[in-house]
């Protein structure tokens, strides 16, 4: 059986393939926008009486240019939307925690021309 982690990683994996094209981490060449990319996953274990009980969160990215702001939007709400049908992965029971996932788009102006970022934090108990 896959790690929660890689799991919940599978997934999402498929919910954005085909969608757009979807990156590991951030590509160090020159690709076309829009894109995903992977960001970090973390995983915390609380004890229960009756065992052990994981929460993951990832971080999903997506990027388009200074002039797609409404894409970048549609693209990070609509993956947070997807994300709340996931109930299964790979034998895993899993739940989004909508109220403590989250949305942030920002405007990354460390490059020239600047680009748009929508940061997707999603918060699965497991």
């Amino acid at each position: 059986m896959k790690s929660v982690e890689q799991a919940v990683h599978d997934v999402l994996w498929k919910a954005l393939d085909g969608d757009l094209d979807v990156y590991e981490s951030r590509p160090v060449t020159e690709v076309g926008y829009p894109f995903a990319d992977f960001g970090d996953f973390d995983s915390g274990f609380f004890g229960t009486k009756s065992g052990l009980l994981t929460q993951v969160s990832v971080t999903v990215n997506f990027w388009d240019t200074e002039e797609n702001r409404l894409r970048v939007s549609d693209l990070a709400h609509g993956f947070l939307w997807k994300a709340l049908g996931v109930h299964q992965a790979y034998g895993h029971e899993v739940t989004l925690r909508a109220e403590q996932s989250s949305v942030v788009l920002s405007l990354d102006r460390s490059v020239t021309p600047p680009v748009w970022r929508g940061m997707v934090v999603l918060v699965f108990s497991v």
